[in-house]
């Protein structure tokens, strides 16, 4: 589990710092591709040089929540270990994903390897649990670690 969280951190740093990058092979940016009509879009904020607006958050830049954190669990065999940061979301099992939680708590991730489980989803506090239902997915119920 400690390896799940490292590897969250790392990530989340990488989000934080506005830093993105693509092992499938794609050409750069400006590669003569339009974006396709779901793609999130990143504008710079004027009054911070350097932050990118993304789903309309700015990852890594937002205040702090009761969100905050590494949330896990380990539901009947499938581990999910979710890192959430000022803005910033990530997921490290099962997949990996990356993306934002909004100020309503609504997360938007997009996952490596193309998967769609776990790609937008709310989160609620209950009970010290954070429950998130994903859109055409499964409700998972994480605790904080």
């Amino acid at each position: 589990m400690r390896r799940f969280a490292l590897a969250g951190l790392a990530v989340l740093a990488l989000l934080a710092s506005g830093c993105s990058g693509s092992d499938d092979g794609a050409a750069p940016s400006g590669g003569g591709t339009a974006p396709s009509a779901g793609a999130s879009r990143s504008v710079p904020l004027p009054t911070r040089p350097g932050a990118v607006v993304t789903n309309g958050v700015r990852p890594g830049a937002e205040k702090k929540t009761a969100l905050d954190g590494t949330w896990t669990s380990a539901k009947g065999g499938e581990k999910v270990a979710l890192y959430l940061y000022r803005g910033a979301a990530a997921l490290n099992s099962p997949g990996f994903c990356t993306g934002t939680i909004d100020t309503s708590a609504r997360i938007k991730l997009t996952c490596a390897r193309g998967s769609r489980a776990r790609t937008s989803g709310r989160a609620v506090l209950r009970s010290g649990a954070l429950v998130i239902s994903w859109q055409n997915g499964p409700q998972d119920t994480l605790h904080r670690r």
